[in-house]
């Protein structure tokens, strides 16, 4: 309000309005509104509301801090879990014997110790299974059935994790008995081993006998000349 508007009051205008000032400063006295005020963009706000509003954003942000970091600890608990669970797996694979080892690198490595295939299930160098028994040859790293003598008779069958099964041809009735000792890939393996062969020593038995058969039709020519 300016000079020139109270200069054009009355007397009485003029009480009225210094009374209603006088009443109005009685009551931010009365509640404790009397400091000064600043604006911030389009709002006003006084210094008490203004530390009260930075105390709600301090408690919020508080509030926001805590959750993140429960969030933080919760992350790397399950990324620990996790790696427990790696490490733990890990582990069992290998007290299982359930890994393929790089034999190669090894030798290069100078780590390599002589070993066999299911060493795990061997005593004293045997694996017996179901009244089967495997010899243990740590030299070939392979696991034996049957008669080793004659190599012509002895089926060679590479194993998943390394190594290999040598059985004689005589002996794979035994294996059969056997078989469910093997891992499902190994078994795999044996199978498509034992039906190639089959089919190889057939294709073998046919050449023989078509041989055999010219060796005698050749031999009756033979014998027809010179009784003629």
């Amino acid at each position: 309000m300016d000079m020139e508007q109270i200069t054009g009051m009355t007397h009485q205008e003029l009480v009225k309005c210094i009374n209603h000032k006088k009443n109005e400063i009685l009551w931010k006295l009365q509640n404790e509104e009397t400091e000064s005020s600043f604006s911030i963009g389009a709002g006003s706000f006084t210094v008490k509301e203004w530390d009260k509003l930075l105390s709600k954003v301090d408690q919020n942000n508080e509030a926001v801090r805590k959750e993140q970091e429960k969030r933080k600890e919760a992350l790397e608990k399950e990324a620990l879990e996790k790696k427990e669970a790696e490490k733990k797996m890990f582990i069992s694979i290998l007290e299982s014997g359930d890994v393929k080892r790089n034999y190669f690198m090894e030798k290069i490595n100078n780590t390599y110790q002589p070993s066999c295939p299911y060493e795990y299930l061997a005593k004293n160098g045997v694996i017996s299974y179901k009244g089967v028994e495997f010899v243990c040859d740590t030299e070939r790293n392979a696991i034996c059935l049957g008669d080793m003598t004659n190599k012509d008779d002895v089926l060679t069958i590479p194993l998943e994790g390394g190594g290999s099964l040598m059985v004689n041809r005589n002996s794979i009735g035994l294996l059969a008995e056997a078989i469910t000792m093997f891992s499902p890939e190994d078994m795999n393996r044996i199978m498509r081993a034992i039906a190639d062969d089959k089919k190889v020593q057939e294709m073998q038995q046919e050449i023989d006998e078509d041989t055999n058969s010219i060796g005698d039709d050749a031999n009756e020519k033979i014998f027809e000349f010179i009784e003629n």
